[in-house]
């Protein structure tokens, strides 16, 4: 008797893999048939277990499904840390790193501003230009340190004050 390998309709297959016909179908959706006729499709067993069981096929590459789960733990894993770091008060929300941004370049640029008003006398009353540009110097130097000796508002996030007074 020779052996002639079995062909397995959808159907077929969600039985034997105890899955519903739609999500076999779904993972059967990039595998081409041995056999297609008017009743359906039928698939290779080996083909179909690829697909089913034994390898996701990703856009790019073709992983198994080990390689899978194990992405899908370590993926797990990061956002668990990523949660723990913002419990700790290690990470903030994008939203409030804008709003710190924001305000330090606006009190920037508004002593940037102010710099010709309050350099302009100085200047115009220097003897010549190398006293006018260290005049100037001067004067950015100073704004300068200033900006950076300013203390920074340390900003909590809301539900942090919710979680302490509740």
């Amino acid at each position: 008797m020779s052996m002639t390998q079995k062909l397995w309709t959808i159907s077929a297959l969600g039985v034997e893999f105890n899955m519903d016909r739609r999500a076999v179908a779904k993972r059967l959706n990039d595998v081409v048939p041995a056999k297609t006729d008017k009743r359906g499709k039928y698939y290779k067993l080996d083909d179909a277990a690829k697909a089913i069981i034994g390898q996701v096929a990703t856009s790019s590459e073709v992983l198994s499904y080990d390689e899978a789960r194990a992405r899908k733990v370590a993926a797990e894993a990061e956002m668990a840390e990523i949660e723990l770091a913002k419990e700790r008060g290690l990470l903030l929300p994008v939203e409030m790193v804008a709003e710190i941004n924001q305000n330090i370049f606006s009190v920037f640029r508004a002593r940037m501003m102010a710099l010709p008003a309050k350099a302009a006398p100085d200047v115009f009353s220097a003897d010549n230009v190398k006293e006018a540009k260290s005049l100037l110097k001067d004067y950015v130097n100073s704004a300068l340190d200033e900006l950076s000796n300013s203390v920074v508002e340390t900003y909590e996030d809301d539900n942090d004050t919710e979680q302490a007074s509740g």
